[in-house]
């Protein structure tokens, strides 16, 4: 058994004893996030991602939303970066779909040591759904390891999601994540991950725990 093979291994162990975990709790939902999208440089250091995702809820039982986003990101070098993208979400209901747009501004800086990189990025974020709007700062603190001649790159991070400018002020969530990027070859790339949400907003959304999984094609 090589080594890649033993971290995909160890990685499955661990998301799948989580959700175990997750699933024993009647008190949190479990869902699955799936995204497929593709990669590519449009010049030096701008590049975009256009992707669909699927995410279902009431323990994988009904489709949650599904959407279409594209987004643009600009390194200006290892420490920083910008990104700004759009979003198309649908949301079934019992009677029909109903649609929101989201925008998005962030900014990303990094810091490296060792095989370690160190990551805050904030994000400023606004959803227009049946003619409101709802607008978000989110920052995520991430910390990924590059394990030497491997296709793995752990990782877990955190990302608060804080309500501005709205009848609603405050934490809305908090989002709790661990997984791992696997680099396949130079074109394809997949990343898997757990993640638990705590929302703070009674009347809104139970906490619920995600197993994510995303597929990309560079080119």
């Amino acid at each position: 058994m090589n080594k890649n093979t033993k971290y995909l291994i160890l990685s499955l162990l661990l998301l799948t004893c989580g959700f175990i975990s997750a699933v024993g709790q009647n008190d949190n939902d479990f869902r699955i996030y799936t995204k497929a999208g593709v990669k590519f440089d449009i010049i030096k250091n701008l590049s975009n991602t256009t992707e669909f995702e699927l995410r279902t809820k009431d323990n994988t039982s009904k489709v949650a939303n599904y959407r279409l986003t594209t987004q643009f990101g600009y390194k200006f070098n290892k420490y920083f970066s910008l990104g700004a993208g759009y979003s198309i979400i649908g949301k079934p209901s019992s009677e029909s779909t109903i649609w929101s747009n989201r925008y998005w501004v962030d900014a990303t800086g990094s810091l490296h040591a060792s095989q370690f990189t160190f990551s805050l990025r904030e994000r400023f974020q606004q959803t227009f759904s049946l003619g409101t709007s709802a607008i978000l700062l989110r920052s995520e603190f991430k910390v990924q390891y590059k394990i030497e001649n491997s296709i793995f790159k752990p990782y877990i991070s955190c990302e608060p999601h804080i309500y501005l400018f709205d009848s609603l002020t405050g934490i809305k969530e908090v989002r709790c994540n661990i997984g791992t990027n696997i680099s396949i070859n130079k074109n394809n790339d997949l990343q898997l991950y757990g993640r638990y949400t705590r929302n703070f907003y009674q009347g809104t959304e139970p906490n619920y725990f995600i197993l994510g999984i995303n597929y990309h094609f560079k080119f």
